[in-house]
């Protein structure tokens, strides 16, 4: 019945961590990262841990959170866990809050109960900086032992949703280079699960019988109205609170929001999972591209 080992990020990284009694301790290296978003498009953006999005983070409710933040950015910094209530010394927005704010070359150890199970994301409490990469994926898994074994998916998928605004010569042509990508993304181009492009996104596998979970994270500025083709599901959570099984096949992911889908994989085949939006389907106006990817029987 181990939740944890079923999650998975794909084009993604989990983070590695230590604990040490009821604490679980992750450092995040907020730095300058070179990063492809599709073939010949590359990105100097802000990434934590060289990656963009930042790694997967995991917490079970109950444990301590431990992150330590190591800024090696040429501006100040700072982390905001996205949704889930804490101290307000923690909470990391310090031109409102009384919270640090971290100048390059310093760390700061951010510590806060995981009180509350479910999907949550961290990012700068900088604006300006999310756009370029500054934002990751943080899941709390219930506790286990009050679950029985028919509520733990067989495979767990978690999906960050963003866009990217990156100077290209003209719509509907994809010029390969190396971008950096503006600091608002007013009027994006690309757009990204895990931090990838179709057709560089990487499916997610099932096997017939299975249930499987679909944690969609938005922090772009825009919403994402996602389908997934052949298959109905149930939204099991919204914004870490549990919802009665509404049942549907295309959900809105607003900014700021997480939401948990469970489908049953009972019509074999490939299917796309994507963005309705069609020039969300597109890369920067060339098709086939975009926030795609897939579900993949195997």
């Amino acid at each position: 019945m181990d939740w944890e080992s079923k999650l998975v990020m794909p084009n993604g990284m989990k983070a590695k961590y230590q604990k040490e009694g009821n604490t679980r301790y992750y450092k995040l290296i907020a730095q300058p990262s070179h990063h492809t978003i599709v073939d010949k498009v590359e990105i100097e953006g802000l990434g934590y841990n060289g990656s963009i999005p930042g790694p997967l983070l995991v917490f079970k409710q109950g444990e301590m959170v431990q992150i330590e933040l190591e800024n090696r950015l040429d501006k100040p910094t700072s982390l905001h866990v996205h949704g889930l209530s804490k101290p307000v010394s923690q909470d990391g927005i310090p031109e409102i809050e009384p919270t640090p704010l971290i100048q390059p070359g310093e760390s700061y150890v951010y510590n806060f109960p995981a009180w509350q199970a479910g999907t949550f994301f961290y990012h700068a409490g900088e604006p300006s900086q999310i756009p370029q990469g500054l934002l990751g994926p943080l899941i709390i898994l219930p506790n286990e032992n009050q679950l029985r074994v028919d509520q733990i998916p067989y495979r767990d998928y978690v999906l960050v949703l963003q866009q990217f605004d990156i100077p290209q010569e003209e719509i509907g042509k994809v010029t390969p280079g190396l971008y950096k990508p503006k600091k608002f993304d007013t009027n994006p181009n690309f757009f990204t699960i895990n931090g990838k492009s179709f057709p560089d996104t990487k499916g997610l596998q099932t096997k017939y019988g299975e249930k499987i979970r679909i944690r969609f994270i938005n922090k772009s500025s825009a919403s994402h109205s996602m389908h997934i083709h052949g298959h109905d599901f149930h939204v099991v959570s919204v914004n870490g609170f549990p919802r009665y099984r509404i049942f549907d096949d295309t959900i809105n992911v607003a900014s700021g929001q997480r939401i948990d889908i469970e489908l049953l994989s009972t019509n074999p085949g490939t299917f796309p999972i994507n963005g309705t939006k069609t020039f969300h389907q597109t890369n920067n106006g060339k098709t086939p591209g975009g926030m795609v990817t897939k579900l993949i029987y195997k």
